[in-house]
């Protein structure tokens, strides 16, 4: 059983976001891409996990998909799973600029990188 430090809330109220590289195989069809800076074809995993490691959301695209245009749509998962409760995500270079931190902005989320 999962006990909760004195005065912290059931649900996380930040995330971690971050992305890996997954090596395709001949069944993974149009989920692959050619990834440029590995110069492998494959597959990539975007994940967002609470500040403990537990999994909020994930989702696969083909490699060349940019971390940054995924922002939106991790945001969205994380708060739906989480009943709206994350309030910052630290995130790496992979996910810096204006747009990502706007489309956080608009599920409730403030960048920390």
């Amino acid at each position: 059983m999962l006990r909760l430090a004195a005065g912290r809330a059931p649900e996380p109220r930040a995330a971690v976001l971050d992305s890996r590289t997954l090596r395709s195989t001949p069944g993974s069809g149009e989920r692959a891409g050619y990834d440029g800076a590995k110069h492998k074809k494959s597959s990539k995993l975007h994940m967002a996990v609470d500040t403990l490691g537990h999994l909020l959301a994930l989702h696969v695209t083909p490699a060349d998909a940019d971390d940054r245009v995924q922002v939106s749509r991790l945001a969205e998962a994380v708060q739906a799973a989480t009943g709206e409760s994350v309030e910052v995500a630290f995130v790496d270079q992979g996910y810096t600029g204006e747009k990502p931190a706007t489309a956080a902005r608009e599920h409730g989320i403030h960048w920390r990188w």
